[in-house]
């Protein structure tokens, strides 16, 4: 008896590990659009900020998770006769305590994903300027095609991060960058 007492320890400590990482990689899919009922939402001018909750999930009243703080979205053109700038923020901030901050993705309207950063066992998520290199490379845009005739192209953003809990954050804004004029 003793001679299977240790075999069978460690088949069950391997499937419990097993187990254990099964649960991790499905809690880490990306949530599909529409999939969400919004707790908390904030606007201003364009810019609008969420907190949400998976449907059919009861929606806490103070959630844990916080607004993404996603200051000084900026489009910049580093050579000025070529039509290429960079978008890029001066930092992606979320925070979850006491739940763990599970992922943050950065969506363009025009691009997809352009960005997704992974958390472990981290209740907030930091990301600075520099850690995108030299920001997101978009087309300028010609002079007024972005709707504002001084400026070039307009991108949509969507910032969204989740957290062990199954709640997200979500920041839906608008960038203009310079025109590029030959």
């Amino acid at each position: 008896m003793r001679r299977l007492a240790i075999p069978i320890s460690i088949a069950m400590l391997a499937l419990a590990v097993l187990f254990g990482a099964i649960q991790i990689a499905a809690g880490q899919t990306l949530r599909q659009e529409g999939a969400a009922q919004v707790v908390q939402n904030e606007i201003q001018g364009e810019n609008v900020r969420q907190i949400e909750a998976p449907v059919g999930q009861e929606a806490p009243l103070a959630p844990d998770i916080s607004f993404i703080d996603s200051p000084t979205a900026a489009c910049y053109q580093p050579d000025p006769s070529v039509d290429e700038c960079r978008i890029n923020w001066y930092y992606l901030s979320v925070s979850a305590d006491p739940n763990y901050m599970i992922s943050m993705t950065v969506k363009l309207n025009d691009f997809g994903f352009v960005a997704s950063y992974h958390g472990f066992f981290q209740t907030s998520m930091y990301v600075p300027y520099n850690m995108n290199g030299e920001g997101f490379k978009v087309p300028c845009g010609a002079l007024g095609s972005g709707g504002n005739p001084y400026l070039g192209r307009a991108y949509g953003y969507t910032i969204r991060a989740r957290d062990s809990a199954n709640l997200g954050a979500a920041n839906f804004g608008t960038v203009y960058c310079p025109a590029y004029t030959p």
